[in-house]
């Protein structure tokens, strides 16, 4: 049999963006602060562009200047400089996972489903963040941030008696402690002057979260009952025209650049605004009344202003605005809804109201948490109560009957 080789023409339509295209997007995407940076960046690399920052501006620099390391960048530095091998996002995981106090308090069971890994795997990677400092990082909580400290400092008759005999130490008990140990009364004074002298909180002094100084890039005022959206003014961008024709090719493309980015950063503003005003409209109540945000999409908005909802993602990406003298997300403004057409807002509202007026000796499981907002005529499945809980960083009832009695 011959075989005979065919070729068949195929025809595909291909879209490639220009410099002008890019240069769009790129400003698009940027929050004010990133934008602060790329225009003041410019204006010093291009000999057509003349920027002036907003008086306001100045605070920035100065607080840029000043800030130091929040201690997730700490241990992402630790971590880099560290010469153990580890992957790269497990320790992640972990860091991004850290408590208000420093603590891994997520269930291992959890960590590993989430990062689909043994729990041999997971529970290396979590020693290793604990070797980092300030000593008792990463711990489960302060009783095991003091044992990690403890351990470090080979204080280990005093980490033994923390491990097994915590009742007996907080009751002042240590003839039920010698008893059980044959260790001697002044060894185990000795002990407990060593545990004492432990940190529970050793990252209280760290900031938790990455320090970041954010602008606003709209203000949203009520007057007279009416809404206004005020943009917030980053600075003034000047092109300056060259005086005679241009030859050189280089000159040409800077000056090419600058007009660029002086029609991206126009585009951008006033996208934002027509966008802004949209979303704000749909949303009045909220403004007006104290209303519950109302479920909307970008498919919504797009379907209003015309643009695509992938312009819309970006324009309010990493957007704030300043709405009675606090910042918020733009896109805290877009709210999803349940099959049944509960909002999300109103669901994380009612469960906050809820837990906040249960018995804490006897705080509501999940599928209670369920049956309560059905009562309320917010109707959800329990894996969503779960989201929504973690979401609001709301433990489950077992924890949050543990915290109440401590």
């Amino acid at each position: 049999m011959k075989s005979q080789l065919k070729l068949t023409p195929t025809y595909q339509q291909t879209f490639h963006l220009n410099a002008s295209m890019q240069n769009q997007l790129e400003i698009l995407s940027m929050d004010s602060r990133s934008l602060i940076d790329h225009l003041s960046h410019l204006s010093l690399t291009n000999p057509f562009l003349e920027y002036t920052p907003h008086e306001e501006i100045t605070d920035y620099f100065i607080q840029q200047s000043t800030q130091g390391p929040s201690l997730k960048e700490e241990l992402y530095f630790q971590l880099h400089t560290c010469q153990q091998n580890y992957n790269e996002t497990i320790a992640s995981y972990i860091i991004e996972s850290l408590d208000t106090h420093g603590f891994f308090s997520l269930a291992d069971q959890q960590a590993c489903q989430d990062l689909h890994i043994s729990q041999e795997n997971f529970l290396k990677h979590l020693t290793l963040l604990q070797s980092f400092e300030p000593a008792g990082v990463a711990a489960r909580n302060s009783i095991d941030s003091i044992l990690i400290q403890l351990n470090r400092k080979e204080l280990h008759t005093a980490a033994f008696l923390l491990e097994h005999f915590q009742a007996e130490i907080i009751d002042h008990q240590l003839d039920a402690i010698i008893g059980k140990t044959n260790l001697s009364m002044e060894t185990i004074k000795t002990a407990l002057s060593q545990i004492k002298n432990c940190d529970p909180w050793p990252c209280s002094s760290w900031s938790t979260e990455t320090t970041q100084w954010i602008l606003p890039d709209l203000e949203i005022k009520v007057i007279d009952d009416d809404i206004h959206i005020e943009p917030r003014q980053t600075g003034k961008l000047c092109l300056m025209n060259p005086k005679e024709k241009m030859t050189d090719p280089v000159l040409k493309e800077y000056l090419n650049q600058a007009k660029y980015t002086i029609d991206s950063l126009n585009k951008r503003n006033q996208s934002l605004l027509v966008i802004a005003n949209e979303i704000v409209l749909h949303q009045q109540g909220f403004f007006l009344y104290a209303d519950e945000l109302k479920p909307l999409t970008l498919k919504k908005i797009s379907e209003k202003t015309g643009f695509s909802q992938s312009t819309i993602s970006r324009t309010v990406s990493n957007k704030y605005y300043l709405y009675q003298d606090e910042l918020y997300p733009l896109r805290y403004l877009f709210t999803s809804q349940t099959r049944k057409g509960s909002s999300k807002d109103a669901i994380q509202k009612a469960l906050i109201d809820i837990i906040h007026e249960e018995d804490p000796e006897n705080p509501y499981q999940d599928e209670e948490l369920v049956a309560l907002l059905k009562e309320l005529e917010l109707f959800v499945s329990r894996r969503t109560v779960a989201k929504y809980r973690n979401q609001l960083k709301i433990p489950n009832s077992k924890q949050r009957k543990k915290a109440n009695r401590k």
